[in-house]
């Protein structure tokens, strides 16, 4: 149900189109919460269905016509009060099959498992570039908000970054183990 209420704090913000949202989330909340395009979509109609949002088609004579989505009054109270239940969710319990590769690693060469590091490593540095974009996302989409409302983005986006770095620390720590095990 995040995603939902994801979508519903940016249209909060303003009425946007699928592919805004699609945009905003590709550019502020992927490093926490990956959202296809096509859940994105699905999830505009259940919300329109409850009557959470509402879309406006909008005309254009030089694209297809477009679809632009605002909150409703009764949205915006369900966002609210999902906002102020932060207490009911567990974040001290998290998927990660690659953690469980880890975890079982012990069964293959140490080689092997180096390999698998190596390559999270990588991974991490190379989303951690990709995060270099994030202030400016903040910057763009914050233009005309207060900044007590852009302080929480540049929240989650310090979260962020300090999550990466320890991701990469921690890979470099696993691999000088192992090699030492060789």
């Amino acid at each position: 149900m995040s995603l939902a209420f994801g979508i519903l704090g940016f249209l909060n913000y303003k009425p946007m189109s699928g592919y805004d949202l699609v945009k905003a989330f590709e550019s502020s909340l992927e490093f926490f919460w990956y959202a296809q395009s096509s859940h994105i979509y699905l999830e505009l109609k259940k919300l329109e269905k409850k009557g959470y949002i509402c879309g406006n088609t909008v005309i254009q004579s030089d694209r297809p016509n477009k679809r632009i989505f605002s909150i409703t009054g009764t949205g915006r109270e369900a966002f609210i009060n999902w906002l102020s239940q932060g207490d009911k969710e567990d974040i001290t319990h998290f998927k990660s099959t690659f953690l469980i590769k880890i975890f079982f690693g012990g069964n293959i060469l140490p080689a092997q498992s180096i390999d698998m590091l190596k390559k999270f490593k990588e991974d991490c540095e190379s989303y951690l570039e990709k995060m270099s974009s994030v202030p400016r996302s903040i910057e763009y989409y914050g233009a005309n908000k207060e900044d007590y409302q852009t302080i929480y983005w540049q929240f989650t986006a310090d979260f962020g970054y300090s999550f990466i770095h320890t991701c990469i620390e921690w890979a470099e720590r696993c691999i000088e183990k192992l090699e030492l095990m060789k």
